[in-house]
Protein backbone atom coordinates (compact mmCIF):
# COMPACT_ATOMS: atom_id res chain seq x y z
CA UNK A 1 0.00 0.00 0.00
CA UNK A 2 1.11 3.31 -0.90
CA UNK A 3 -0.40 6.33 1.01
CA UNK A 4 -1.08 9.54 0.08
CA UNK A 5 1.26 12.40 0.80
CA UNK A 6 -0.19 15.22 3.67
CA UNK A 7 -0.52 17.86 1.07
CA UNK A 8 -3.29 19.71 -0.39
CA UNK A 9 -2.72 17.22 -3.62
CA UNK A 10 -3.41 14.50 -1.36
CA UNK A 11 -6.58 15.92 0.49
CA UNK A 12 -7.81 16.22 -3.37
CA UNK A 13 -6.91 12.74 -4.37
CA UNK A 14 -8.82 11.13 -1.29
CA UNK A 15 -12.04 13.46 -1.85
CA UNK A 16 -12.02 12.44 -5.38
CA UNK A 17 -11.78 8.68 -4.67
CA UNK A 18 -14.12 8.65 -2.52
CA UNK A 19 -17.04 10.33 -4.44
CA UNK A 20 -16.05 9.38 -7.92
CA UNK A 21 -15.55 5.52 -7.15
CA UNK A 22 -18.63 5.37 -5.10
CA UNK A 23 -20.26 6.01 -8.74
CA UNK A 24 -18.44 3.39 -10.35
CA UNK A 25 -19.78 0.80 -7.88
CA UNK A 26 -17.15 0.67 -4.93
CA UNK A 27 -18.89 1.88 -2.15
CA UNK A 28 -16.19 1.58 0.69
CA UNK A 29 -13.14 3.58 -0.56
CA UNK A 30 -11.04 5.05 2.54
CA UNK A 31 -7.86 6.56 3.13
CA UNK A 32 -5.50 6.69 5.66
CA UNK A 33 -5.89 10.19 7.92
CA UNK A 34 -4.25 12.55 7.84
CA UNK A 35 -1.31 10.63 5.81
CA UNK A 36 -0.30 8.89 8.57
CA UNK A 37 1.65 11.99 9.38
CA UNK A 38 1.52 13.72 12.66
CA UNK A 39 0.55 17.31 12.11
CA UNK A 40 3.48 19.43 13.49
CA UNK A 41 3.66 22.89 11.58
CA UNK A 42 0.18 24.93 11.12
CA UNK A 43 -0.12 24.01 7.69
CA UNK A 44 -0.23 19.93 8.47
CA UNK A 45 -2.41 20.63 10.82
CA UNK A 46 -5.16 22.68 8.85
CA UNK A 47 -4.63 19.74 6.21
CA UNK A 48 -5.20 17.05 8.55
CA UNK A 49 -8.47 19.03 10.05
CA UNK A 50 -9.69 18.99 6.12
CA UNK A 51 -8.61 15.43 5.85
CA UNK A 52 -10.84 14.34 8.81
CA UNK A 53 -13.82 15.98 7.71
CA UNK A 54 -13.96 13.36 4.91
CA UNK A 55 -14.08 10.39 7.83
CA UNK A 56 -17.83 11.33 7.23
CA UNK A 57 -18.01 9.75 3.98
CA UNK A 58 -15.67 6.67 4.79
CA UNK A 59 -17.24 3.43 6.03
CA UNK A 60 -14.26 3.32 8.39
CA UNK A 61 -10.98 5.13 9.66
CA UNK A 62 -7.83 4.07 9.44
CA UNK A 63 -4.94 5.72 10.39
CA UNK A 64 -1.86 4.35 10.90
CA UNK A 65 2.30 4.65 9.80
CA UNK A 66 4.78 2.16 8.55
CA UNK A 67 7.67 4.39 10.38
CA UNK A 68 6.73 5.43 13.31
CA UNK A 69 3.92 4.39 16.13
CA UNK A 70 1.41 6.69 16.06
CA UNK A 71 -0.59 5.80 19.59
CA UNK A 72 1.28 7.80 21.98
CA UNK A 73 0.75 10.52 19.79
CA UNK A 74 -2.96 9.77 19.52
CA UNK A 75 -2.96 9.58 22.88
CA UNK A 76 -1.10 12.29 23.76
CA UNK A 77 -4.11 15.40 24.73
CA UNK A 78 -1.62 17.66 25.29
CA UNK A 79 0.04 17.31 21.44
CA UNK A 80 -2.89 19.41 19.07
CA UNK A 81 -1.45 18.06 16.18
CA UNK A 82 -4.50 15.46 16.24
CA UNK A 83 -7.07 17.16 18.39
CA UNK A 84 -9.47 18.59 15.79
CA UNK A 85 -8.64 15.25 13.61
CA UNK A 86 -10.09 13.41 16.86
CA UNK A 87 -13.15 15.86 17.29
CA UNK A 88 -14.39 14.87 14.04
CA UNK A 89 -13.85 11.11 14.49
CA UNK A 90 -15.84 11.76 18.03
CA UNK A 91 -18.50 13.49 16.09
CA UNK A 92 -18.97 11.01 13.12
CA UNK A 93 -19.31 8.42 15.89
CA UNK A 94 -22.26 10.71 17.40
CA UNK A 95 -23.73 10.15 13.80
CA UNK A 96 -23.59 6.33 13.91
CA UNK A 97 -27.14 6.12 12.81
CA UNK A 98 -26.97 8.13 10.14
CA UNK A 99 -23.90 7.51 8.70
CA UNK A 100 -24.06 4.15 9.04
CA UNK A 101 -27.47 3.24 6.90
CA UNK A 102 -27.24 1.04 3.94
CA UNK A 103 -27.78 3.28 0.87
CA UNK A 104 -26.64 6.34 3.05
CA UNK A 105 -26.32 9.21 -0.08
CA UNK A 106 -24.39 11.73 -0.27
CA UNK A 107 -24.45 15.01 -2.65
CA UNK A 108 -21.75 17.39 -3.83
CA UNK A 109 -22.25 21.01 -3.25
CA UNK A 110 -20.49 23.68 -4.10
CA UNK A 111 -18.06 23.60 -1.06
CA UNK A 112 -19.97 21.09 0.82
CA UNK A 113 -21.86 17.95 1.23
CA UNK A 114 -25.38 16.51 1.97
CA UNK A 115 -25.56 13.43 4.02
CA UNK A 116 -28.60 12.44 3.66
CA UNK A 117 -31.74 13.96 4.08
CA UNK A 118 -30.58 16.13 7.15
CA UNK A 119 -26.99 16.53 7.08
CA UNK A 120 -24.41 19.27 5.93
CA UNK A 121 -20.96 19.33 6.13
CA UNK A 122 -18.90 22.40 4.41
CA UNK A 123 -15.66 21.60 3.06
CA UNK A 124 -12.44 23.39 1.87
CA UNK A 125 -10.48 21.78 -0.27
CA UNK A 126 -8.20 25.10 -1.70
CA UNK A 127 -7.54 25.94 2.40
CA UNK A 128 -9.55 29.66 1.89
CA UNK A 129 -10.51 31.43 4.87
CA UNK A 130 -13.53 32.33 3.56
CA UNK A 131 -15.98 29.85 1.38
CA UNK A 132 -19.04 30.12 -1.41
CA UNK A 133 -21.43 27.68 -0.20
CA UNK A 134 -24.05 26.24 -1.77
CA UNK A 135 -26.61 24.74 0.66
CA UNK A 136 -29.01 22.77 -0.02
CA UNK A 137 -33.07 24.81 0.15
CA UNK A 138 -34.35 24.92 3.51
CA UNK A 139 -33.27 26.24 7.17
CA UNK A 140 -29.74 24.72 8.48
CA UNK A 141 -27.91 25.42 11.94
CA UNK A 142 -24.59 24.23 13.22
CA UNK A 143 -25.24 24.83 16.85
CA UNK A 144 -23.79 25.60 19.51
CA UNK A 145 -25.81 24.92 23.05
CA UNK A 146 -25.24 28.48 24.46
CA UNK A 147 -25.43 30.88 21.33
CA UNK A 148 -27.53 30.99 18.19
CA UNK A 149 -25.00 28.79 16.20
CA UNK A 150 -23.99 29.56 12.63
CA UNK A 151 -28.01 29.42 11.12
CA UNK A 152 -28.42 29.68 7.25
CA UNK A 153 -32.00 30.46 5.33
CA UNK A 154 -31.58 28.58 1.67
CA UNK A 155 -33.16 28.50 -1.64
CA UNK A 156 -30.83 25.65 -2.45
CA UNK A 157 -29.78 28.15 -5.43
CA UNK A 158 -27.61 31.21 -4.23
CA UNK A 159 -24.32 30.21 -2.28
CA UNK A 160 -23.72 31.93 1.00
CA UNK A 161 -20.20 32.84 2.30
CA UNK A 162 -19.12 31.85 4.96
CA UNK A 163 -15.79 32.52 7.30
CA UNK A 164 -14.46 28.62 7.73
CA UNK A 165 -13.62 27.73 10.89
CA UNK A 166 -11.32 24.01 11.47
CA UNK A 167 -14.08 23.35 13.76
CA UNK A 168 -16.19 20.46 13.36
CA UNK A 169 -18.69 21.73 15.47
CA UNK A 170 -18.77 24.92 12.89
CA UNK A 171 -18.86 23.11 9.80
CA UNK A 172 -21.46 20.54 10.25
CA UNK A 173 -25.14 21.57 9.51
CA UNK A 174 -28.27 20.33 10.25
CA UNK A 175 -31.75 20.77 8.90
CA UNK A 176 -33.80 22.49 11.10
CA UNK A 177 -37.75 20.93 11.60
CA UNK A 178 -36.11 17.48 12.42
CA UNK A 179 -35.46 15.87 15.76
CA UNK A 180 -32.09 13.39 15.40
CA UNK A 181 -30.52 10.99 17.87
CA UNK A 182 -26.79 10.84 18.47
CA UNK A 183 -24.87 8.68 20.65
CA UNK A 184 -23.23 10.21 23.56
CA UNK A 185 -19.99 10.92 23.25
CA UNK A 186 -18.72 9.97 26.46
CA UNK A 187 -20.37 6.87 27.12
CA UNK A 188 -21.58 3.98 24.54
CA UNK A 189 -24.73 2.99 26.11
CA UNK A 190 -26.17 6.26 26.20
CA UNK A 191 -27.71 8.74 23.44
CA UNK A 192 -28.57 12.36 23.13
CA UNK A 193 -32.08 13.88 21.41
CA UNK A 194 -31.29 17.21 19.80
CA UNK A 195 -34.56 18.43 18.41
CA UNK A 196 -34.36 21.53 15.83
CA UNK A 197 -37.21 23.74 15.87
CA UNK A 198 -37.54 26.23 12.97
CA UNK A 199 -36.28 29.70 13.82
CA UNK A 200 -38.36 31.23 10.34
CA UNK A 201 -41.88 30.98 9.56
CA UNK A 202 -44.19 27.87 10.86
CA UNK A 203 -42.91 28.05 14.34
CA UNK A 204 -45.75 26.58 16.09
CA UNK A 205 -45.43 23.47 13.47
CA UNK A 206 -45.11 19.81 15.60
CA UNK A 207 -41.63 18.13 14.51
CA UNK A 208 -42.09 14.30 14.53
CA UNK A 209 -39.62 11.80 13.90
CA UNK A 210 -39.62 8.16 14.24
CA UNK A 211 -36.20 6.68 15.92
CA UNK A 212 -35.64 3.16 14.76
CA UNK A 213 -33.51 -0.04 15.48
CA UNK A 214 -33.99 -3.51 15.03
CA UNK A 215 -37.46 -2.75 13.96
CA UNK A 216 -38.12 -1.30 18.15
CA UNK A 217 -39.63 1.78 17.15
CA UNK A 218 -40.19 5.47 19.24
CA UNK A 219 -41.77 8.01 18.20
CA UNK A 220 -40.99 11.33 19.12
CA UNK A 221 -42.88 14.36 19.21
CA UNK A 222 -42.42 18.23 19.52
CA UNK A 223 -45.62 20.16 20.19
CA UNK A 224 -45.29 23.34 20.28
CA UNK A 225 -48.82 24.05 21.62
CA UNK A 226 -48.52 21.24 24.74
CA UNK A 227 -45.00 22.86 24.84
CA UNK A 228 -43.46 19.09 25.58
CA UNK A 229 -41.40 16.71 23.79
CA UNK A 230 -43.13 12.91 24.11
CA UNK A 231 -41.46 9.49 23.30
CA UNK A 232 -44.05 6.70 22.15
CA UNK A 233 -42.42 3.22 21.90
CA UNK A 234 -43.98 0.41 19.93
CA UNK A 235 -41.65 -3.16 20.38
CA UNK A 236 -40.65 -4.70 17.36
CA UNK A 237 -42.19 -8.54 17.43
CA UNK A 238 -40.77 -10.74 19.43
CA UNK A 239 -37.74 -12.43 17.66
CA UNK A 240 -34.17 -13.48 18.68
CA UNK A 241 -32.59 -11.00 15.90
CA UNK A 242 -34.61 -8.09 17.09
CA UNK A 243 -33.56 -8.64 21.32
CA UNK A 244 -32.47 -5.00 22.42
CA UNK A 245 -30.81 -3.92 25.79
CA UNK A 246 -33.38 -1.09 26.69
CA UNK A 247 -30.28 0.10 29.16
CA UNK A 248 -28.25 0.50 26.06
CA UNK A 249 -30.35 3.17 24.75
CA UNK A 250 -30.87 5.57 27.90
CA UNK A 251 -31.21 9.45 26.99
CA UNK A 252 -28.52 11.22 28.78
CA UNK A 253 -29.12 14.63 27.08
CA UNK A 254 -32.42 16.30 25.87
CA UNK A 255 -31.89 19.52 23.52
CA UNK A 256 -34.19 21.76 22.07
CA UNK A 257 -33.42 24.74 19.55
CA UNK A 258 -34.78 27.96 19.14
CA UNK A 259 -37.34 27.28 21.83
CA UNK A 260 -39.75 30.58 21.83
CA UNK A 261 -39.99 30.80 25.57
CA UNK A 262 -37.78 30.65 28.69
CA UNK A 263 -38.33 27.49 29.79
CA UNK A 264 -36.67 27.69 33.01
CA UNK A 265 -33.61 26.39 34.93
CA UNK A 266 -34.89 23.59 37.37
CA UNK A 267 -32.18 21.02 37.10
CA UNK A 268 -31.58 18.93 35.32
CA UNK A 269 -32.93 22.14 32.89
CA UNK A 270 -30.93 24.66 32.12
CA UNK A 271 -32.41 27.61 29.36
CA UNK A 272 -30.00 29.87 27.13
CA UNK A 273 -31.42 33.00 25.97
CA UNK A 274 -29.83 33.25 22.26
CA UNK A 275 -31.56 36.62 21.65
CA UNK A 276 -34.40 37.53 19.21
CA UNK A 277 -36.60 35.69 21.54
CA UNK A 278 -35.21 32.13 21.13
CA UNK A 279 -33.79 29.87 23.40
CA UNK A 280 -32.04 26.62 23.75
CA UNK A 281 -33.02 24.27 26.26
CA UNK A 282 -31.12 21.51 27.59
CA UNK A 283 -32.03 18.62 29.87
CA UNK A 284 -28.71 16.88 31.03
CA UNK A 285 -30.03 14.00 32.38
CA UNK A 286 -26.62 12.48 33.29
CA UNK A 287 -25.54 15.01 35.53
CA UNK A 288 -27.70 13.43 38.38
CA UNK A 289 -28.10 9.91 39.08
CA UNK A 290 -27.17 7.78 36.34
CA UNK A 291 -30.08 4.88 37.25
CA UNK A 292 -32.51 6.77 36.63
CA UNK A 293 -32.07 7.85 33.10
CA UNK A 294 -35.16 6.25 30.58
CA UNK A 295 -34.74 4.84 27.69
CA UNK A 296 -35.51 6.09 24.80
CA UNK A 297 -37.37 2.84 24.22
CA UNK A 298 -40.16 3.49 26.50
CA UNK A 299 -42.96 5.84 26.95
CA UNK A 300 -42.27 9.19 28.78
CA UNK A 301 -42.70 12.70 27.89
CA UNK A 302 -40.64 16.09 29.31
CA UNK A 303 -42.36 19.24 29.43
CA UNK A 304 -41.06 22.87 28.73
CA UNK A 305 -43.01 24.81 30.90
CA UNK A 306 -41.03 26.52 33.54
CA UNK A 307 -41.39 24.55 36.96
CA UNK A 308 -42.75 21.25 35.25
CA UNK A 309 -41.27 17.95 35.93
CA UNK A 310 -41.36 15.08 32.97
CA UNK A 311 -43.31 11.73 33.61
Amino acid sequence: RSDLELTEAGLKTCYHNIMNLKELGIPAVTCNMCAGVVPATDDQKSLCFRWSQLAFLMPYVIISSGDSDLTVSLNDNGNDGFKKMKESITLRKQLYYYLSKPGHSTQEKTNGIVMGDNLFMVTNLEGLSEVDVEFPSGQWLAPQTETEGIFKNSDGKSTHKLTFEENIAKVMFYKLENILVLKDKDNDDNIEVHVFQLKDENIGTKITSTFTYKDHKTVITLDPNDKKVTFEYTAADTAADTAIDPNKFKVSKLVIYYWTEDAGKESPKQTYDIGEGRYNVVFSYSDGNSSELKSIFSDWDESLIPGSDGS
